[in-house]
């Protein structure tokens, strides 16, 4: 049974005509909120020992702030109570790992970027992300607020988001796709985490129930003194 990346050309202009007009995505319920764990069977990797005591200590709710930043979201559509599932686009459909930012493709930040987007005022949206080349062209995001948003979370150079056509546009200085489709099924997650020094692994579980198999994503975050984060890695393991 197929599982996805994101079939990024086409996935993406189809969300974007939903999230102009103000549709929502529903979700399926999740089973439940993510709990403390320290039980990792693998070793996150060697930490940094500079300004480690004013590293903020990792909690649920931090860890959950996490992991919804990179692609989640509470929902309390199937009975009132709140379940963590993907966003609309999220890089929790993304089935392929990456080591470090570098290794992150374009098309995957484009995604992430987009999931960032998709609970902002639909105003501010229209004149934020007006498309330079016309009407009915999808939003356009210019290059210093799409580059500026991902670097806060992600150590990547903006030589390597410009690097697919695809997404960017060196005419206009910005990014935007088209094209169209569809998306699947949504899974519901859960998360057990760890935390050594200033890195925190947290283990995001992906269930579709027995509709298909799932997988997980090992995420790997530096957590920074002023209390921000950055993402430097994730594994992805199917079930």
């Amino acid at each position: 049974m197929p599982r996805r990346i994101l079939a990024l050309g086409a996935v993406f202009a189809m969300i974007l005509t939903m999230a102009a007009c103000g549709e929502e995505d529903r979700a399926q319920p999740v089973s439940g909120e993510a709990p403390a764990s320290s039980s990792l069977s693998t070793q996150p990797p060697e930490s940094s020992s500079e300004g480690l005591e004013a590293v903020p200590q990792a909690d649920d709710s931090l860890v959950k702030e996490i992991v919804c930043t990179y692609g989640a979201v509470e929902d309390s559509s199937y009975d009132g109570s709140p379940r963590l599932v993907p966003t609309a686009v999220s890089l929790f459909y993304l089935d392929e790992s990456w080591k470090s930012p570098e290794e992150l493709s374009p098309g995957g930040y484009f995604s992430w970027f987009f999931s960032t987007t998709w609970d902002e005022d639909y105003e501010y949206k229209k004149e934020a992300y007006k498309n330079p080349k016309g009407e009915n062209m999808g939003w356009f995001y210019p290059q210093d607020l799409y580059e500026g948003r991902i670097q806060e979370y992600f150590e990547v150079s903006a030589d390597h988001l410009r690097s697919d056509p695809l997404y960017y546009d060196a005419q206009y200085g910005g990014y935007s796709i088209g094209g169209g489709g569809g998306k699947g099924m949504v899974p519901t997650l859960s998360c057990e985490w760890s935390q050594e020094g200033d890195l925190l692994t947290v283990d995001v579980a992906l269930d579709y129930g027995e509709a298909q198999a799932g997988s997980t994503h090992r995420l790997t975050v530096r957590l920074e003194p002023d209390g921000g984060w950055k993402y430097l890695s994730c594994e992805v393991t199917a079930e």
